[in-house]
């Protein structure tokens, strides 16, 4: 076969449907839940596609998934043509009552909160699809066709429309193999472990850092003395403050799923700190009244509402 014709050759649609979904999401893991395929599957279609367009999608790193400017350029293309077919096949499906709900919600809430939970809906309601649309830009549900929206916004904008999921708190968290059985008397004390935090260009990480802690705790200006390690999504500073990485400031809903797992212990559950930040929920007027909408959204707000509670 002349090599030139492989190049030519027609890209296969689950392939595609792969790549959309680690675009969007930035993890392999979480683009495979959704798919209801296994990492390697979907690490398996990446590699074809690569090969297929000749160059690489995404910048591989040890906890983290970026694309590359080739991804960047692929990815509209094919969110825009996988949106036209599956408006097309939802329009056949209509007949027959096929029920499909988007999601968006911002990548590290989406990774570190709702995956784990999505399975269960699934298994509850097997007739209703659900797609995730995990990225940290605000989407216009109306123009874009999302049906529901999870977003993070200051306290003071809670627009009538919206519906309050939790109101955040931040604390700081570590793994327990750090603390060994050992209590910690001074918030000062944190410091003999690496300080990990958001970079700037994170929502809220001006605001909700670990000079602002300190300030809150009362300890006042605090050099870090064993570092720091700066990470640019949450879901990052957290798993790697589970690994045993170092000192995370974890705001909820995070801080509660870990600490109820044994993940992560709070040194200083006395000390947390409002992170004037709440998680609240949108729903697009165009769809709100349709049943499955209404089934999911319910849902979401029962599983807010179960999820563990920080003790007083």
């Amino acid at each position: 076969m002349n090599p030139s014709s492989s190049k030519r050759r027609p890209v296969g649609l689950a392939a595609l449907r792969g790549f959309e979904s680690a675009a969007r999401l930035l993890s392999f893991t979480a683009a495979a839940a959704e798919l209801n395929l296994t990492q390697s599957s979907i690490s398996r279609q990446i590699a074809t596609l690569e090969r297929q367009v000749g160059k690489a999608l995404f910048v591989r790193k040890t906890r983290a998934l970026l694309l590359t400017p080739a991804g960047q350029h692929l990815q509209p293309a094919v969110r825009q043509a996988l949106h036209t077919i599956d408006r097309s096949v939802d329009g056949i499906r209509g007949v027959s009552g096929g029920q499909r709900v988007t999601l968006s919600t911002y990548a590290s809430f989406a990774s570190l909160w709702l995956a784990p939970r999505l399975a269960l809906f699934q298994q509850q309601h097997p007739g209703i699809e659900i797609r995730l649309d995990a990225s940290d830009r605000v989407v216009d549900l109306q123009a874009e066709d999302v049906d529901v929206a999870i977003r993070w916004v200051p306290a003071g904008k809670l627009s009538p429309n919206a519906t309050l999921l939790i109101d955040d708190v931040l604390a700081p968290a570590l793994s327990p193999r750090l603390l060994q059985g050992r209590r910690l008397r001074k918030p000062a004390e944190l410091v003999q472990w690496p300080l990990l935090d958001l970079d700037d260009s994170v929502p809220g990480a001006l605001r909700l850092n670990w000079s602002t802690w300190f300030d809150f705790a009362g300890a006042g200006a605090v050099q870090p003395t064993a570092g720091q390690l700066v990470f640019n999504f949450v879901d990052q500073a957290v798993q790697a403050a589970v690994r045993g990485q170092g000192v995370a400031l974890v705001r909820s809903p995070f801080l509660q799923d870990c600490l109820a797992s044994g993940d992560l212990v709070m040194p200083f559950p006395e000390l947390r700190m409002s992170a004037g930040y709440r998680h609240v929920l949108l729903l697009n007027p165009e769809v709100a009244r349709r049943p499955h909408v209404q089934e999911f959204a319910h849902w979401l707000s029962e599983q807010f509402e179960q999820a563990p509670r920080l003790a007083a």
